[in-house]
């Protein structure tokens, strides 16, 4: 009788959550170097990153808090209502006193209790102050009466005005 050896197959790779981190801004970076629109390299990043935070414990699915709203509603966010992961942001600014807020990007998460997408960190135009469009994060200081002001992704700081 014939009998073959099998070869056992080599363990997976086994990524941290640093490696995994690093190569989704890596990923990012040849996005926006091959000439994708911000919102698309915002979308195609939040996926994975919302993976990885899952991973390592600090997200976990929810489910919808108004389950008869529509789509729409739901990718839009409603900070009246809290339906937006950015609502604790709006909270705390909006019990701020003074005219500037100044808050390192490790502050904002802890704040948000998860981590700011990496185009929070590499580019300028997350921080915009618009309403429009899928800028639910925007909302957050703006419904608190605040806008953005020197943005230093070097520093990774920001500038929330009165």
């Amino acid at each position: 009788m014939w009998s073959e050896q099998l070869t056992p197959a080599p363990p997976p790779p086994v990524w941290t959550e640093k490696e995994l981190r690093d190569a989704l801004r890596r990923y990012a970076s040849e996005l926006m170097a091959a000439g994708k629109a911000h919102n698309t390299v915002a979308t195609y990043v939040s996926h994975p990153e919302r993976f990885i935070n899952w991973l390592v414990g600090t997200y976990r699915p929810t489910p919808p808090r108004n389950p008869t709203a529509t789509a729409d509603e739901s990718q839009v966010g409603d900070m009246s209502r809290g339906r937006s992961k950015y609502r604790p942001l709006m909270d705390y600014l909006s019990t701020r006193t003074e005219p500037v807020v100044r808050m390192p990007f490790a502050s904002i998460e802890r704040v948000l209790g998860t981590t700011l997408p990496p185009s929070a960190r590499n580019h300028r135009p997350w921080w915009a102050n618009e309403r429009e469009g899928t800028h639910i994060h925007a909302r957050a200081w703006l419904d608190a009466g605040r806008r953005t002001a020197n943005v230093d992704l070097s520093a990774q700081t920001v500038e929330f005005i009165r």
